[in-house]
């Protein structure tokens, strides 16, 4: 069994300003700003990751459960899917 990869969209602009993330996918002319959080995973979707290796990460880097960091994911991972902001190549 494989284990699920995923990565961001490719060609998104990503930028930190005044304490947030701001997210332009300059393709479809869509803005999206985020969390600290947000950013971060966003950051870390740069390079083809699994899910798993990016639960491990998020739930060492903000301390908390690796349940907690899945649940968290999950939820988040299907918000940018939802938005197209994921590479479909890896999208199951």
């Amino acid at each position: 069994m494989t284990a699920v990869t995923i990565k961001r969209k490719p060609n998104l602009d990503l930028t930190q300003m005044d304490g947030e993330w701001i997210l332009l996918d300059a393709d479809r002319c869509i803005v999206t700003r985020l969390n600290e959080t947000g950013g971060r995973i966003i950051e870390l979707l740069d390079q083809e990751i699994t899910i798993g290796a990016l639960t491990e990460q998020l739930a060492s880097e903000y301390d908390i459960t690796y349940e907690q960091a899945q649940a968290d994911l999950a939820k988040f991972l299907d918000n940018l899917k939802e938005a197209g902001l994921l590479d479909e190549r890896y999208e199951s």
